[in-house]
């Protein structure tokens, strides 16, 4: 007894999910058929999109149309403007950026270049600076650079008569006297 109800249960099911799936389908909600008011007198059908009204469509003259086109071209040469200027602004930005890292380059000495201060060590009378890997100290002499002071936080060099202070970081070469070659522009 209790199968028979269960196979009447589910035949009625699948029933009514068949009947579901495969019944023919009226028009979408989407779009309907309305009647429009055109002209007054004769009504004419039209398709209707939900959140639409339909009805009665004003002509724009040409005065607004014309005015529609000059605003539309005047909004777009001064989004186009902001945009020129903006880009502008972001060159010279980063031109800017480009100058001051180059300058905070120059100062701290570039890397994996040859004979850079790496440390001064300051024990008073006897301090020594670390030159690539070599110790060095008051009168030594470094791809004829004789070094004339070690201070703290810098050594003063002697080339070819002229006093010049190197910081750590920086090499005893000048910035002319370079292994590699530069680009040029």
């Amino acid at each position: 007894m209790r199968r028979i109800v269960l196979i009447i249960i589910l035949v009625a099911v699948v029933g009514f999910a068949g009947y579901m799936l495969l019944r023919p389908r009226g028009s979408s909600d989407d779009s309907k058929s309305a009647l429009a008011d055109t002209k007054g007198t004769k009504t004419k059908k039209v398709r209707q999109k939900r959140g639409r009204t339909v009805g009665r469509i004003k002509p724009k003259t040409k005065e607004q149309l014309k005015a529609e086109r000059k605003a539309r071209r005047k909004e777009e040469r001064r989004r186009k403007k902001e945009l020129k200027r903006r880009e502008r602004e972001k060159r010279r930005r980063l031109k800017r950026a480009r100058k001051s890292n180059r300058r905070r380059s120059k100062r701290r000495g570039r890397k994996g270049q040859a004979y850079a201060v790496r440390a001064i060590i300051s024990l008073g009378d006897d301090s020594y600076a670390l030159v690539d890997s070599r110790r060095v100290g008051v009168g030594d002499v470094v791809m004829g650079r004789r070094i004339v002071a070690i201070k703290p936080d810098r050594l003063e060099v002697e080339a070819f008569g002229k006093l010049t202070t190197v910081r750590v970081g920086e090499s005893l070469l000048p910035f002319s006297y370079s292994t590699k070659r530069r680009r040029r522009g």
